[in-house]
């Protein structure tokens, strides 16, 4: 057998608020589906479950510190259990997910990380860059700022310019710097049905422009992947928004949705809504508090770690793994240094890093955490009366050259697409990456009242060279199907998307590579 010279290439994913490594699972084997075989490089990916549930709560900075030694213990298990020595790594952040990662750049930088290990790609899924506002409810920004710990704070932008959110956009501190390094950076967006986060914040842009969906005339881009249930032949379209041929609607003749809910519906929906919302509010509030207070003082009995003196470690041990018994280098290491690492680097070595994906699929019971964010979101997602209007999709036909692969992740289904090269074509040839100030859906259309901060960090972050994607996804909460965060059976929406995010990478690795 032919030794395998790929590099290996480590994709670290990173989940959000309330959440657990689980939510990522889906698009972590769509990851190992697509780019397996890929011969540009050897994919592995790592999921740190060291910040789950109401450790969420504590705060980007601190998250960042509980994730960073696990990451460095991670690359020295790779390197002693299976011989795997990381040359590339990359990063995915879903929703609060996004600023860790940021955060958690920003500091791997400062140490020197990326001098060892090159920086890959960068990609957010409905991540609040821009922190989070409701416009028109200060009581959820009270209670947002307020009951969920230091990441409230964070998330609410309550220190302004000295929070941790206004940090990672300053062109002056490592945060952004580090960003920098990454060639290819994405961010997505849900174009509607998702009110955790807002389209503006998580596509960095000073628009709302789907606020009012019948005031806008959406088209999508053409010829991207299609997904086919095997179980019921239903057909999933990837719907991008194409921003070049969408328009508003003059408001004289808005459109009416055919299918939109009727208003004893959306009444009916949201009666039952605040009744299951009474009964457990109480209930909510309580755990929420306890949480915050909880996460209170775990931050202030926990010390922050120190980030270069961990590295200096870790980078000392694989220098020392690699001499092949230098006894003179290996007496540079104190008991100090190398507490932390792993002695057993003479087990059997191979190139599988343990990644198994039944284990990575299994579903996990739910707890307190998981009750709080399903109410949080559900509830954000039946304020509007629009929610459970069907959204019309254009089903293109398949031509002769079409490709069709099979797959099993939770459902079965075909996955329909011209070519990888094809579709990531159409994809970025028909893109907006600015703010969206010079495109047809915002005429006429006022920008959001940012205060200065907000509009600093706006600016700073469009500074930076993004490939921004807007995807709707026709689910009650889009939020969490943007990942497929509930599994495929349950959200079979994103499909389509998340194998055209693959494309989309494996593209971004064979350019790096050349």
């Amino acid at each position: 057998m032919s030794e395998d010279r790929r590099k290996n290439h480590l994709v670290v994913l990173i989940h959000g608020l309330w959440g657990s490594a689980q939510n990522l699972s889906r698009l972590e084997s769509v990851l190992h589906h697509s780019l397996d075989e890929t011969p540009n490089c050897k994919l592995h990916t790592y999921a740190p479950d060291c910040f789950s549930h109401f450790k969420t709560y504590d705060g980007i900075e601190s998250i960042g510190g509980y994730i960073i030694p696990n990451l460095f213990k991670h690359l020295e298990k790779l390197q002693a259990e299976h011989g795997i020595v990381i040359e590339e790594i990359s990063f995915v952040g879903y929703s609060l997910g996004g600023l860790i990662a940021r955060y958690i750049i920003g500091e791997l930088f400062e140490v020197g990380f990326f001098e060892k290990i090159k920086p890959g790609f960068f990609t957010t899924f409905a991540t609040p860059h821009l922190g989070v506002t409701f416009y028109n409810s200060r009581i959820l920004n009270v209670c947002g700022s307020h009951f969920l710990g230091q990441t409230g704070r964070d998330l609410f932008l309550v220190e302004n310019v000295k929070g941790i959110v206004y940090k990672l956009c300053d062109p002056d501190r490592r945060y952004y710097r580090g960003l920098n390094l990454f060639k290819t950076k994405i961010c997505v967006a849900n174009a509607k049905f998702d009110r955790t986060v807002g389209f503006y914040s998580a596509f960095i842009t000073k628009y709302d422009v789907f606020n009012d969906w019948n005031s806008v005339n959406p088209k999508y881009i053409k010829d991207l992947p299609t997904a086919t249930l095997i179980e019921n032949g239903k057909q999933i379209q990837c719907m991008v928004i194409d921003f070049n041929e969408s328009e508003r609607i003059d408001p004289a003749e808005k459109r009416q949705d055919p299918s939109q809910s009727s208003p004893s519906q959306s009444k009916f929906a949201m009666t039952v809504l605040l009744t299951v919302g009474f009964m457990l509010f109480p209930v909510i509030f309580s755990v929420s508090l306890f949480a915050t207070i909880k996460s209170y003082l775990r931050r202030r009995i926990l010390p922050k770690p120190d980030f270069a003196k961990l590295w200096k470690a870790t980078s000392a041990y694989f220098e020392l793994v690699g001499d092949e018994g230098d006894e003179e280098q290996s007496s540079l290491l104190s008991t100090s240094e190398s507490q932390n690492f792993l002695k057993d680097s003479d087990k059997k070595q191979d190139d599988d890093d343990g990644y198994n994906e039944a284990d990575n699929l299994q579903q996990r019971p739910i707890g307190v955490s998981h009750i709080t964010r399903a109410v949080v979101e559900n509830g954000l997602n039946m304020i509007d009366e629009d929610v459970d209007a069907d959204v019309e999709q254009t089903i293109s036909k398949k031509s002769p050259t079409d490709t069709s692969k099979l797959y099993s992740i939770d459902v079965d289904f075909e996955l329909d697409y011209k070519s990888r090269s094809g579709s990531v074509k159409e994809l970025v040839n028909n893109l907006i990456n600015n703010d969206l100030s010079d495109v047809a859906l915002t005429k006429n259309l006022d920008p959001l009242p940012f205060n200065d901060v907000r509009q600093r960090i706006l600016d700073n972050l469009n500074s930076l060279s993004w490939t921004k994607i807007a995807v709707l996804l026709h689910n009650l909460n889009a939020h969490q199907s943007v990942v497929g965060r509930r599994g495929f059976e349950r959200t079979p929406e994103s499909i389509p998307f998340l194998f055209l995010y693959s494309f989309l990478i494996d593209t971004s690795m064979k350019q790096s590579s050349e």
